[in-house]
């Protein structure tokens, strides 16, 4: 199966829905790019996309990354203001990872308990 570009079958759907192609255009950009921004910002622990499946994030890699920052941050000299600065936007990093962390704890818990009450 061979993916096709929005761009190949835009005008298609302009004339369908009766706008201007480049209103598909944009549409479909502003679509995927915040599709793009909740993957990597770590907005949910998994995201359905209709016709692609779903993503989820991996509680290994999740924990690897989590101990890499923990590393990285030990190691910033933090007495110069260009340190300073990578501590702070590795901190917030350190953070998200770990709210991410506690979600899928939550949600693994959900289900366990979701499971025992239908047995």
């Amino acid at each position: 199966m061979n993916p096709k570009s929005h761009k190949d079958f835009k005008e298609g759907i302009a004339e369908e829905v009766g706008v201007h192609p480049d209103v598909v255009d944009d549409f479909v950009n502003f679509y995927y790019a915040k599709l793009r921004k909740n993957l990597s910002n770590l907005t949910y622990p998994s995201i359905n996309i209709t016709g692609l499946g779903t993503f989820n994030i991996r509680q290994k890699i999740l924990d690897k990354e989590i101990k890499k920052t923990k590393s990285i941050l030990g190691n910033l000299a933090k007495t110069t203001y260009h340190g300073y600065e990578k501590h702070v936007g590795i901190k917030e990093k350190l953070e998200a990872l770990e709210n991410m962390k506690e979600m899928i704890d939550i949600e693994k818990q959900e289900k366990t308990n979701f499971r025992k009450k239908n047995k």
